[in-house]
């Protein structure tokens, strides 16, 4: 829940930083273009809501590598990591992988109070948006429960006529009502056009370019297309310049009907106008459209675009527009560039070593007395190899990793999924396909499934209980292909980082044997040239000489120990990232076969074996 909350709280931060950005940009482009017509400023503005709700969303948006690198934190932190190695015994690649994972996962836990006080805050105010959205709703149902059919069928036929020839499949119902004073499409799904009654009703030529103007919204299909921005504006209710980009799309589509109105027939813009200025203005409906004004700047606005006769070539506003669509819609993130290659650490300076104790002064023998054996040199430690892997127990269940089960020596398969290598759980379910399978359940329900369907085949084999069954449906195949896909994809990632470690490890294993080796064989020459008491000088040479070399090829030795370490470490982090995001994936697929399963058993389309 922690990590869902930070998730939110970063999405909407950087949503919110790249919608002003694009804000910013379309304003600039209406007014450096001015003949720009209200349809492509609509697009334009309506582009905005569309960026702010994919950002939100957008699991994986495009990541610029813009930001400076941290070339001296990690030169910092290499060079320290050299020199512990250099001094301390390695650790197990197993071990250095654990603490990785658990300090990562206490990191991951623990979200910081303020990410949580901020998503509480957007949860609220997104609560608050929605229940003044039920609020509107039911003054919306309680002005059409107000409101009566028309009775006029001169009207409804001339309705349907001109809905004909807007190219719309049925035209809206027409109801009057005297609670409103200028007319109104309410509902997306069903629209209802509204009339006033009474004495605020229309007539003549007013009724007809009211109508018409009606009829446009529906053409343009405005009530469908302004769905997003009202989400946009519920989910950031926060974001001043979003608002901003929402009622000047809503202004931009009101100039773009009227326009539409009036195209072609110069001598309606005076009576149109006058239309307007009849209606005034009149708050806009939160579920639909009106033809009055919804303040008097956007009425003032409204009649000034009406003198506008000349709008800008047809491929300007189309470039324009998709200019805007590929540079500001896609939900980015600035990240930090990759850092520079680090120049090649200089190896740790070795430990100053300790000389082995001088032979023993032999005692006055007697003539062809031997003299006593001297004490031999203590041989240095050899470097700790790295442990084995720990041992999976035998009723452990695992969620992230990839298991190659074999009946025989030359039948194998991939077997990705939940695999219970201990009892056998009630419920079990296999997807085979071709060379792979994905499984939920045990081992044996795995070799059961090959057994009863054939290694090679396609198909969903499930169990409950004692009960089998096999579907071989083409829809529900696909839909548990696509609900493994995420799984089988990052199991490739997992086996891939798995390679690359057993990699390092055996080369580890080996660099850590060739120390020991060199480690060996410099005792044993010391021992030799320490055993000759009658060349003292000789000896003493030779074995600093010795002491010298194997130091330096103690520290290249270590050196590169510690460099394997550390990128043993690094794989270990990834791997362990890969993991949670696979129990997720396997947690989202096992989901999705359950409510598959079930939908096979209900419409016959599993056949029990």
């Amino acid at each position: 829940m922690d990590t869902t909350m930070i998730t939110i709280v970063e999405r909407l931060a950087w949503t919110s930083v790249q919608t002003a950005l694009l804000v910013g940009l379309v304003w600039a482009v209406c007014r450096l273009v001015p003949s720009l017509g209200a349809a492509t400023r609509c697009r334009l503005w309506w582009l905005v809501s569309l960026q702010a709700v994919a950002g939100l969303f957008w699991a994986q948006p495009l990541q610029l590598a813009v930001l400076p690198a941290p070339a001296l934190a990690a030169d910092t932190f290499i060079a320290g990591t050299d020199v512990a190695y250099a001094h301390a015994p390695a650790l197990p690649t197993a071990q250095v992988v654990s603490a990785i994972h658990t300090v990562s996962s206490a990191a991951i836990g623990a979200a910081p109070w303020w990410a949580l006080v901020l998503a509480a805050l957007w949860i609220s105010g997104v609560l608050a948006m929605a229940w003044r959205t039920a609020a509107e709703w039911r003054r919306t149902r309680a002005l059409l429960a107000a409101a009566q059919p028309c009775a006029d069928q001169t009207l409804v036929e001339a309705l349907n006529l001109a809905a004909e020839a807007h190219g719309l499949r049925r035209a809206p119902r027409l109801w009057m009502s005297a609670q409103i004073d200028a007319p109104q499409v309410v509902g997306p799904l069903r629209p209802v056009l509204l009339l006033p009654a009474g004495a605020r009703a229309l007539q003549g030529d007013a009724l007809d370019l009211a109508l018409t103007h009606e009829l446009q919204h529906l053409q343009r299909h405005d009530l469908q297309w302004g769905l997003l921005p009202a989400v946009a504006q519920h989910l950031f209710f926060f974001h001043p310049l979003l608002c901003l980009a929402v009622r000047e799309y809503a202004q931009a589509r009101e100039e773009a009907v009227d326009a539409a109105v009036v195209e072609g027939r110069s001598e309606r813009r005076q009576d149109y106008g006058r239309l307007l200025l009849q209606l005034g203005v009149m708050p806009r409906p939160h579920l639909g459209v009106a033809s009055a004004a919804p303040s008097t700047a956007s009425l003032k606005r409204r009649l000034l675009s009406l003198q506008q006769r000349h709008a800008c070539p047809k491929a300007v506003a189309v470039a324009l527009t998709v200019a805007v669509l590929a540079i500001g819609v896609l939900p980015m993130r600035l990240v930090a560039a990759p850092p520079p290659p680090a120049p090649p650490a200089a190896p740790a300076a070795p430990r100053a070593p300790v000389p082995p104790a001088p032979p023993s002064a032999p005692a006055a023998p007697p003539a062809l007395a031997v003299p006593p054996a001297t004490d031999l040199p203590a041989a240095p430690p050899a470097p700790a190899a790295p442990a084995a892997p720990a041992k999976v127990q035998e009723k452990t269940t695992s969620t992230t990793t990839i298991m190659r089960s074999s009946d025989d020596d030359s039948l194998s398969m991939i077997t990705h999924g939940e695999l219970d290598l201990g009892k056998r759980p009630d419920r079990a379910y296999v997807l085979l396909d071709g060379n792979a399978s994905y499984a939920h359940g045990a081992m044996d329900d795995v070799k059961q499934a090959r057994r009863d369907l054939g290694a090679d085949s396609q198909a969903f084999w499930f169990r409950q209980g004692t009960e089998r069954y096999v579907v071989r449906d083409r829809t529900l195949l696909l839909q548990m292909q696509e609900a493994y896909a995420d799984a089988a994809r990052i199991g490739t990632e997992q086996a891939k980082l798995g390679r690359q470690q057993g990699e390092l490890g055996r080369r580890t294993g080996e660099q850590a044997r060739a120390v020991a080796m060199v480690a060996r064989e410099e005792a044993l020459r010391a021992v030799r040239h320490s055993t000759d008491i009658n060349r003292d000088a000789a000896a003493e040479a030779a074995r600093a000489s010795l002491e010298a070399s194997r130091a330096a090829k103690d520290a290249r030795g270590n050196a590169e120990l510690a460099t394997l370490a550390q990128r043993q470490a690094s794989l270990g982090a990834e791997q362990a990232a890969l993991g949670q995001r696979q129990s997720q994936a396997h947690a989202r697929a096992a989901r999705e076969a359950e409510k598959i399963m079930a939908q096979a058993l209900q419409d016959g389309r599993a056949q029990r074996l």
